[in-house]
């Protein structure tokens, strides 16, 4: 456990003095005497309505210390539980609920610009519902829509740095922030102005960053959120700010997730409806479509065979084969053959009537003999 410790005292955090110097108390007494925390559910927080609640402080992978002395929850972890909601059909909408203190910066930035790539695929909504400080904040700040109710706070958008010292065996702890109300209540400590020039840069770095994400999300200046100077806020103030959407009571938020579900179910209906509607219509186009090139081409048909009947001298035929639905070959040699048998009875009459009158000279020869 000494690596929590340095954590605590040699990065830097978002997260509220109060909760910064608990934290850290917490972590020394772990230290000296884990069989102390044990006990409690490891498993998460099930004290929601929401899909994902994110309760508590919160670090980069580190989980532990139970519900019994403010579990801190890993942003490893809640990427997982992101990405398993988003792949889930079954929800439409992500409801997050928020009230933490704030934790590590590391890996803070990431989670938060993860949850703003699944708002574009997957409406997230946020609720404050208590206190959404620093990170925690910045996590809230990257949903859809966020809202808090009437009696919640947040805010304190600013770095803390914590640079612990040892002298005589008194412990001293120096704090480098970005504005002036995020160490309020800090102790005095002994610091070098080089140190803290050091320190102070890298403060104000990561600060910059903060203040460009939030005012990213939220659609604001960078500037005014620095101009903020880390404090904390009202739910009415933080609508003011432009901070949150909306102020909702959680019976306001539930109502909402259940408006949310009817909507997506009658959304859904409709649109198989349309769906129907749209397969009815491209049928019966597609029908008409068939409809007009059929009677094309059976006119087309009718004229190639009289055509034909004519041509082959048999044109009485063609009313037969067009009424038969002969095709055009068929027709063709229904049409070829009665020819022949027209041109071979016309030769067989000729040659009757001919002998008739050999016949008929014979007998008036011989009458005239």
């Amino acid at each position: 456990m000494r690596h929590l410790l340095q954590m605590m005292t040699n990065a830097p955090m978002m997260m509220t003095i109060d909760s910064h110097q608990a934290n850290f108390e917490l972590l020394k007494q772990f230290y000296q005497n884990p069989s102390l925390f044990l006990g409690g559910d490891s498993g998460g927080r099930e004290d929601t309505f929401c899909h994902l609640s994110i309760f508590g402080p919160t670090s980069h992978r580190f989980n532990g210390l139970d519900a019994n002395c403010n579990e801190i929850l890993s942003y490893r972890d809640l990427r997982q539980s992101f990405n398993a909601l988003v792949q889930d059909d079954s929800v439409k909408n992500i409801f997050v609920e928020f009230d933490g203190p704030g934790g590590e910066a590391s890996g803070c930035f990431d989670l938060a610009n993860l949850i703003k790539e699944i708002s574009a695929i997957k409406p997230v909504i946020g609720f404050i519902n208590g206190g959404s400080y620093s990170a925690n904040y910045a996590l809230a700040s990257a949903c859809t829509e966020l809202y808090a109710s009437p009696h919640s706070m947040a805010g304190s958008i600013g770095v803390i740095f914590g640079r612990r010292e040892m002298h005589n065996d008194k412990e001293t702890v120096t704090y480098f922030t970005t504005g002036e109300a995020k160490a309020d209540g800090a102790p005095n400590t002994v610091l070098t102005d080089a140190e803290s020039d050091r320190h102070q840069a890298t403060v104000n770095q990561l600060g910059a960053s903060f203040f460009e994400l939030v005012a990213k999300n939220r659609g604001i200046q960078a500037a005014d959120v620095q101009a903020l100077q880390a404090k904390t806020f009202s739910a009415r103030d933080l609508l003011t700010h432009g901070l949150i959407d909306g102020i909702k009571t959680e019976e306001e938020i539930h109502t909402m997730m259940t408006d949310s579900k009817h909507k997506r179910i009658v959304a859904e209906i409709n649109a198989a409806h349309e769906s129907e509607t749209t397969d009815l219509k491209a049928q019966i186009v597609a029908l008409q479509t068939s409809s007009v090139t059929q009677a094309t081409a059976q006119t087309e048909l009718a004229q190639k065979i009289n055509h034909l009947a004519k041509a082959a001298g048999v044109p009485e035929m063609a009313g037969q084969l067009i009424e038969e639905n002969a095709n055009e070959e068929a027709a063709a040699k229904a049409l070829k053959e009665a020819a022949a048998k027209k041109d071979e009875d016309i030769s067989l009459t000729s040659g009757l009537e001919s002998l008739k009158e050999e016949n008929y000279d014979m007998q008036q020869l011989i009458e005239d003999a």
